[in-house]
Order: structure tokens, then C-alpha cells, then sequence
């Protein structure tokens, strides 16, 4: 549980009230913008404005699009709030969502432009929607998470689970796209996480590590830490999805992968 003061408080609600100005924007522009407007900040990757390479993540195609993309903001951002809250860095946090913002459509984009206008020229249509953004907090999240291991068990763990996080996401990618566990990619994973945790426990020559909490803490944090990991895959399966062509959408998981990339880079530099 955190403890805040007065001063405290004030500051989280004023963070909570930057979480959702964000929310708001992305709705007023969708649903009091000209739809004119909107196709002109929207990003044609073949044809390409200058300034549609971060206005296209503050337009949507329509109100479902829209909603999709709230609903992971507001997943991945509460969750990495509370992590950053519970270690005591919401400058850190507030730091990383400007840069986010700011940053993170810029460089989406700019790959839709050479994956989309370049590479896959047949690939028509405008680029648009706040999901690349919602890849970057997933990003963030996944380092937030990390970061706390690190704060609560040591450096060492933290190295161990977040190889092993990321190796199982990609996993997850594996068999969304594949429709099953395959033998040859599972194998990879478990090899890869045994030789973190082989190489974590010959550093300290053959020695457990210990947990020196209360078994009610640690218990707490387990759960904790279980539904952060959970909703990571929930993250990972709604942005990379089989399907990438639904109800005349595609789904860019180009954009997305870069996303979560441009996330992790940017919640680390900024620290």
C-alpha cells in the first residue's frame, strides 16, 4: 500500500487528469472534427504530408476504432501508473507519457511510410488510430514491470524475468499466428529462459535466493505481479491478433511492433 500526503495526492490527481485529457482529446477530435479534417490529418503512406506523420494517431476510422484503442490505453496506462505510483516514480511516468505522445506517433509512423509506401505499395488507404501509442504503453509497461522486480528483489531477478517476460510474449505471438504451441519455438523460449536462470544462479554460486518478506506480502506481490504478466498477453494478443483483416480494417502490427519497441527505448532513456 502507498502512503500519500497531501501534496502527494494533489499530484496523482493531477496525473490521473493528464490520463484522461488524453482520452478526451482522441474523443473530441473524432466526434467534433470534420470528417474533411480528419482525412487530411490522416496519414496516406504512399502519398504522405509532413504533418500527418503524428497527427494520423489522433484520428480513427470510426467509433469502434476509437473505443478498441481507449480500451487498451486505458489498460496499459492504469497498470503502469500503479507500478510507477508503487515505486515511488511518477516523474518518470509523467516524463515517459510526454514522450510518448510526442515521439512515439512520429516514429509509427514513419515506418507505416517505409513499410507501406515503399516495401508494400499495393497496400492502400490511410493510416490512422492511437494503437501504435497504445503499443508504446505497453512498452512502458513491460520496463515498469521489470523495474519494480528490480526495486523489491534485486537487479539479478530482474535480468531473469525480464528475458523470460519478453521471450514468452513472443510465444504468445507465436501461436496466435501459428494456432498452436510450436516444438521448435517452445523449445527456443525454454532453452533461452534456462540459461538465464542457469547463468543467474551460478553468479551466485549455486545459491537460492531467498525472499525476505511476509509470506502475506509476498503472496500479494505474486498475485500482483501474475495480473500485470496478464495484462501484458491481453496487450500482446489484441494488437497482434490472427486476424488481420476484420470488418474492412487491417490490423498494422508493423506499426504496433514498432510501437511497443519505441516504448521500451523511450520509458528507458527517460529515466
Amino acid at each position: 500500500m502507498v502512503n500519500l500526503g497531501a501534496s502527494s495526492r494533489y499530484g496523482v490527481g493531477s496525473d490521473l487528469i493528464l490520463i484522461l485529457l488524453i482520452s478526451a482529446l482522441l474523443a473530441s477530435i473524432h466526434f467534433l472534427a470534420p470528417t474533411a479534417l480528419q482525412q487530411q490529418l490522416a496519414l496516406t503512406p504512399s502519398d504522405p504530408q509532413w504533418y500527418t506523420v503524428f497527427t494520423a494517431a489522433y484520428v480513427h476510422a470510426s467509433a469502434s476504432h476509437l473505443t478498441g484503442n481507449l480500451f487498451g490505453y486505458f489498460l496499459a496506462v492504469s497498470y503502469t501508473y500503479w507500478l510507477c505510483l508503487h515505486t515511488n516514480r511518477r516523474q518518470w511516468f509523467r516524463r515517459t507519457t510526454i514522450a510518448l505522445l510526442l515521439v512515439t506517433p512520429i516514429v509509427v509512423n514513419i515506418g507505416n511510410i517505409l513499410a507501406f509506401g515503399s516495401v508494400l505499395p499495393e497496400v492502400e488507404g490511410y493510416s490512422r488510430g492511437f494503437s501504435g501509442v497504445v503499443s508504446g504503453f505497453g512498452g512502458f509497461l513491460l520496463v515498469a514491470f521489470v523495474v519494480a522486480v528490480k526495486d523489491t528483489y534485486g537487479s539479478e531477478l530482474a535480468e531473469v524475468v525480464g528475458v523470460s517476460l519478453v521471450l514468452l510474449l513472443l510465444l504468445l505471438v507465436s501461436v496466435v499466428y501459428s494456432g498452436g504451441i510450436q516444438p521448435l519455438v517452445a523449445g527456443l523460449v525454454a532453452f533461452g529462459i534456462g540459461l538465464q536462470v542457469i547463468g543467474a544462479l551460478y553468479e551466485r554460486d549455486w545459491e537460492l535466493p531467498t525472499v525476505d518478506v511476509a509470506s502475506r506480502t509476498f503472496a500479494f506481490q505474486v498475485v500482483s505481479g501474475g495480473l500485470v504478466v496478464t495484462v501484458l498477453a491481453v496487450l500482446v494478443v489484441s494488437l497482434f491478433p490472427a486476424a488481420l483483416v476484420e470488418g474492412g480494417t487491417f490490423t498494422n502490427i508493423v506499426g504496433h511492433g514498432i510501437g511497443v519497441l519505441t516504448g521500451c527505448v523511450l520509458s528507458v532513456t527517460v529515466r
